[in-house]
């Protein structure tokens, strides 16, 4: 994660070859991704990377327009990030994930279309996809106090279902609220988030989930080396915890919160603990229940939040 494509390809592949010495990994099994941006792959990094084992890229793209990229303090322009994507072809990356961002002041609806019509054209069989969202107290809050005076939330809605919509059309198909693949190359790795699995961390800022418990490495970098082995428990997760994230995290999918597994999962009845709630919610408009799942409508994914915390 971050920008590893930033540093030197050898301190990447290195850490790559350390993880696969220490853990059992099959590559024929397992999908190995690296984050890489625009302007900073090349061909010999790309390359390696491969060598190295990664089988998946993700690369922050965000936009194919240079209008819209400025506005968002991009280093690359649509040129670069043309040119990435078919550096990572032509090193022999078969499965490419791109990041596209959507209600980006001065940004289009046609230019949205037109930028995932030229990744379908390209071959890319993941598209992640993210609407801006303003931070607190940096430079964007400032220069757009009110975003949804800039861009409505009509619009930025209608970008969303339309790229949904337009990726389903072209085989790239909506799994998750932010993520659509082909099938069979949906993201292992946010599908593990989805199903509330278990993670290692390792690295300086590196979050970690595990027995229950989620936990940090130091964010500063020497003192991470210094202390490699200091977590910080952020939050341990109770029973109940569990269950709700559980339901909020598989909502979050298009297949939604499966009775039988969540049975398997936790021992009791969906409808035991949720009745009242998805009844209210399938009345708003917002569930839909097809006897063996409960999963978000069209309306429901514009709303979600509120459903989610229906379930917390």
């Amino acid at each position: 994660g971050g920008t590893p494509s930033c540093v030197d390809s050898d301190l990447i592949c290195d850490l790559l070859r350390e993880i696969t010495s220490k853990f059992s990994i099959d590559p024929d099994l397992s999908e190995i991704t690296i984050e890489v941006n625009p302007h900073s792959i090349t061909l010999e990094k790309a390359s390696s990377y491969l060598k190295a084992g990664f089988n998946r890229v993700s690369m922050g793209v965000q936009s194919l327009q240079d209008d819209v990229l400025k506005i968002l303090g991009r280093l690359h322009d649509s040129t670069m990030a043309k040119k990435a994507i078919d550096i990572l072809k032509e090193a022999g990356f078969k499965n490419i994930s791109c990041d596209l961002m959507l209600g980006i002041p001065g940004q289009t609806y046609e230019q949205l279309l037109e930028d995932a019509k030229y990744l379908v054209s390209k071959g890319i069989n993941h598209v992640s996809m993210y609407s801006l969202s303003i931070e607190e107290g940096t430079l964007f809050e400032k220069r757009y106090p009110r975003l949804d005076e800039i861009v409505p939330e009509d619009l930025e809605r209608k970008m969303y279902h339309g790229l949904r919509d337009y990726l389903n059309s072209n085989g790239i198909v909506p799994y998750e609220i932010s993520n659509c693949g082909v099938e069979g190359k949906e993201s292992i790795h946010n599908n593990s988030y989805w199903k509330g699995y278990e993670y290692y961390a390792f690295g300086a800022g590196a979050h970690g989930y595990l027995k229950g418990i989620r936990f940090g490495h130091a964010d500063d970098i020497e003192k991470y080396i210094a202390n490699p082995t200091y977590i910080c428990v952020e939050e341990e997760l109770t029973s109940e915890d569990k269950i709700g994230e559980f339901c909020m995290l598989q909502l979050r999918t298009s297949s939604g919160i499966n009775r039988s597994e969540f049975y398997s999962r936790f021992g009791a009845e969906l409808d035991e603990l949720y009745k009242d709630v998805i009844d209210t919610n399938i009345k708003n408009g917002l569930l839909e229940d097809d006897g063996n799942s409960v999963k978000l409508t069209d309306k429901g994914l514009d709303l979600a939040n509120l459903v989610f915390e229906d379930f917390l």
